[in-house]
């Protein structure tokens, strides 16, 4: 069974010859530039590491190392806008093309100047975004999602993921922004709608260029703190849910796509509402997040509802483990979540800057191990 093939029964709810495997691109599956460079070390390979993201320092994974971690999936990024271009000013410091302001703090960067800040309905409704449609965005991508389908069988991914609540929270800084959330809420309100507007904008010119080839997208949120929902449920529901319904039914209906959504922490609470928005696959499950560390509770609550993303213990297991820790973990997980199909293995969010090179390793050969049909029966 080839990459495609494997990834479409797990998207479908159906078993395959073994879980596929998701490792090494976009900004949720990625590995540290650190770990990377200590993998290349690990499997004798000498190469130049680039960023393809410069906020979670993600280093661009070059094939031979994607197909050393049986990774069965590649992605088709859109490009930068014609206006925009990454440059460190003298002090570190540089600008999004939001205009958010990052730089580095330890291993990461983050944000600290924000567009919106002390922002009133006035300013929102005057808040010049990027052009959504800028041509130089989508400049190949055709050529280059019909090139991967046709010379390769890899499962092919839309891997421009969209976000109501971090990115309309980063323009006006996250402790600001809930506190605007409570105190002055049509303001945010009108400004997650005009990020939503941007994102219909969006996907109808990059899902023309490259749906008819690709087989899921991403759109991400995190709702869950380590032990419950970051907003109020209820918040949640009135303002993010009935719009997150509004992109997944214009994404669909531009490309016969599954969408995955992104959502760290502990969002058991949310999983009935991913659904009710047009989730058809979560991630990570975030093992030690409260109530994530039972696969089979959640395999039996949702199995038949939503395709499943990991959920190993990338926090605690993965970076502090043994090898053998790391076995037993993705065997239990497998175990649970792939029986009867609906289950993608990655490494519970980006490979960290701790993980030691001989874990990854650990991971990719006890998935190959448990997920193949010595545990899981093959489709006749």
């Amino acid at each position: 069974m080839n990459p495609r093939e494997r990834f479409r029964l797990a998207l479908s709810h159906r078993e395959a010859d073994r879980v596929p495997i998701d490792l090494g691109f976009d900004v949720h599956n990625g590995i540290h530039e650190k770990a990377y460079a200590g993998l290349l070390n690990y499997l004798g390979i000498t190469e130049e590491i680039k960023l393809y993201d410069n906020i979670q320092h993600l280093a661009a994974v070059k094939d031979d190392v994607a197909k050393r971690l049986h990774s069965d999936a590649r992605y088709i990024f859109a490009n930068p806008s014609s206006v925009y271009e990454f440059k460190r000013d003298a002090d570190g410091s540089w600008l999004d093309e939001w205009g958010v302001r990052r730089k580095t703090v330890g291993l990461y960067d983050e944000s600290y100047e924000f567009p919106l800040a002390g922002c009133d309905m006035e300013a929102v409704k005057n808040f010049k975004m990027p052009d959504p449609r800028d041509k130089a965005r989508f400049e190949g991508l055709n050529e280059k999602a019909k090139h991967l389908h046709t010379s390769t069988d890899y499962a092919l991914i839309g891997g421009s993921c969209a976000s109501l609540f971090y990115l309309s929270g980063e323009f006006v800084g996250f402790q600001e922004y809930l506190e605007k959330l409570i105190a002055e809420q049509d303001v945010i309100v009108r400004l997650v709608d005009r990020l939503l507007e941007w994102e219909f904008e969006f996907f109808e010119a990059y899902l023309a260029e490259i749906g008819e080839y690709i087989e899921m997208v991403w759109i991400g949120d995190d709702w869950g703190t380590q032990n419950g929902p970051v907003i109020n449920p209820g918040m949640f529901r009135k303002i993010f849910v009935p719009r997150y319904k509004e992109l997944t039914k214009f994404i669909k209906s531009k490309a016969d796509v599954k969408i995955a959504l992104h959502s760290c922490g502990s969002v058991f609470w949310a999983l009935s509402d991913f659904v009710e928005m047009g989730i058809d696959v979560i991630h990570p499950l975030q093992g030690t997040a409260f109530e994530m560390d039972d696969p089979v509770k959640i395999k039996e609550k949702f199995g038949g509802r939503l395709v499943f993303y990991s959920n190993l213990c990338n926090q605690s297991i993965l970076p502090h483990g043994t090898a053998e820790d790391v076995d037993s973990d993705v065997k239990r997980k497998v175990t649970a979540l792939a029986k009867g199909g609906g289950y993608i293995l990655s490494g519970g969010h980006n490979i960290q800057a701790d993980v030691p090179s001989e874990n990854v390793i650990a991971m990719i050969d006890a998935a190959l191990r448990y997920g193949r049909n010595s545990t899981i029966s093959v489709i006749p």
